[in-house]
């Protein structure tokens, strides 16, 4: 029994010092291997770009549709306890939340993530910018840029449409719409606009200067003048600061062109029925008097107010569908039937500016497709709208008239269509609008 116990001793010892052999094998080998370090690979904004600075490095970044400020400040490893107080400081001028796709944000940071600067551009001349100050806190302030003003002419003859005419001389459509507002009174630039009809512009373009030297147009300034020459009439428009603040729009003889009513109460695409007091009713398929003239245009258009005036009714009038009725001056009223719906917060008794919106294109009541009637009355009795000549807002003043002749001479010279000499020039051509 002794001896067995001494042979298991041993056999014990045995295995042990063969296990530490082992061991002290493999532990020697495994330390004598490199270490493999496993490099971590940052997330990368494929927006951004970071120029290094002696001190910080710059991100730039285009903001992504449905991207927010705080995503670009983490992304770009800024550090957390510097993106809320920095977007709080922005909102003090700004709100986030208007931030747009593909405007740009600039940061600032030092090799820590600490934020020293936040620049956010809204717009071509405007720079916001959120700047770390001597006390650790942001402070946010606005930096506009100088803009370069260049007066400019365009003028042209129309082949297809004055959308056409303009575009094909590279410029947008936001001066085509200064330009008809010019005249929406007299001209209805959907109807009245024929094959070789003339038209002159002078009007003023903003730019501001980028680093690479080049210059950014931003947006039109004012219009300064405009003409448009038809066979039978023409009319010239000049801009002009009267007393009181009152600036606008005269003819060549101090005529205001803004009327009582617009030419129509929206953007259409052709008139679908004239004012007749016998047409045949599409539904009711019987004679019937139409007592107003009907604009095709699509679901939705606004509708404005053709003068300005009070909200006399609205709501759902039988074969009108939604229709409001405006009550204006002079024993004049306009109503807007078959609306889809009214402008939002609209109510009876409220007053409402010419060109406001008192509701959209719609087909309710007893209409075949979408389109607006428009009905005007006179002391209570409907009457054609297109056969209407409203009347001028007041001309301007005797005193100011020699200093507004003046004006008209200079801008008409810059049309070309004024000698510098203006004692020996012949009379100008243009009728002025009654």
């Amino acid at each position: 029994m002794r001896k067995h116990t001494q042979w298991s001793s041993l056999a014990g010892r045995l295995l042990l010092m063969i296990i530490l052999t082992v061991s002290a094998y493999f532990i020697k080998n495994f330390e004598s291997q490199p270490t493999e370090i496993i490099p971590v690979i940052p997330f990368v904004d494929s927006t951004a770009t970071a120029p290094e600075t002696d001190d910080l490095k710059i991100v730039d970044h285009t903001l992504a549709h449905g991207q927010t400020l705080a995503q670009i400040l983490t992304m770009s490893y800024v550090r957390p306890e510097d993106i809320f107080p920095s977007i709080e400081a922005l909102r003090a001028i700004f709100d986030p939340r208007r931030m747009r796709a593909g405007t740009s944000v600039q940061l600032k940071l030092d090799s820590l993530g600490i934020l020293h600067e936040l620049a956010y551009q809204p717009s071509p001349e405007l720079v916001i910018r959120v700047q770390r100050d001597s006390t650790d806190n942001f402070i946010s302030a606005t930096d506009s840029l100088h803009l370069h003003r260049e007066t400019q002419i365009l003028q042209g003859e129309i082949t297809t449409t004055l959308y056409d005419a303009v575009l094909a001389q590279n410029e947008s459509p936001e001066l085509l719409l200064q330009y008809t507002d010019i005249f929406q009174w007299d001209i209805d630039f959907f109807i009245d606009t024929q094959r070789g009809d003339r038209f002159r512009i002078l009007f003023e373009k903003l730019f501001v200067d980028k680093e690479n030297g080049q210059r950014e147009f931003v947006r039109y300034g004012r219009v300064f003048a405009a003409t448009y020459e038809q066979r039978d009439s023409s009319y010239a428009a000049f801009y002009f600061n009267a007393d009181s603040g009152r600036a606008g729009y005269f003819d060549r003889h101090g005529n205001s062109f803004q009327k009582t009513f617009l030419k129509s109460p929206l953007n259409y695409r052709r008139i679908s029925s004239h004012f007749s007091y016998g047409r045949m009713h599409p539904i009711l398929k019987k004679v019937r008097a139409h007592t107003g003239v009907d604009f095709a245009a699509a679901r939705g258009t606004p509708v404005v107010a053709t003068a300005h005036g009070e909200v006399a009714a609205m709501g759902w009038e039988g074969g009108y569908g939604n229709r409001v009725i405006v009550k204006h001056k002079n024993h004049f009223a306009t109503l807007y039937g078959h609306l889809s719906r009214f402008a939002e917060n609209l109510r009876v008794g409220d007053f409402v500016n010419q060109s406001q919106v008192v509701g959209y294109v719609g087909a309710t009541g007893m209409a075949t497709g979408p389109h607006l009637h428009y009905t005007m009355y006179l002391n209570g009795r409907p009457i054609d709208p297109l056969r209407m000549k409203p009347a001028s807002t007041e001309p301007i003043s005797p005193h100011l008239r020699e200093a507004f002749f003046a004006h008209c001479d200079e801008l008409m010279r810059q049309l070309g269509l004024l000698q510098v000499n203006v004692a020996a020039a012949p009379a100008v051509n243009f009728i002025p609008k009654k």
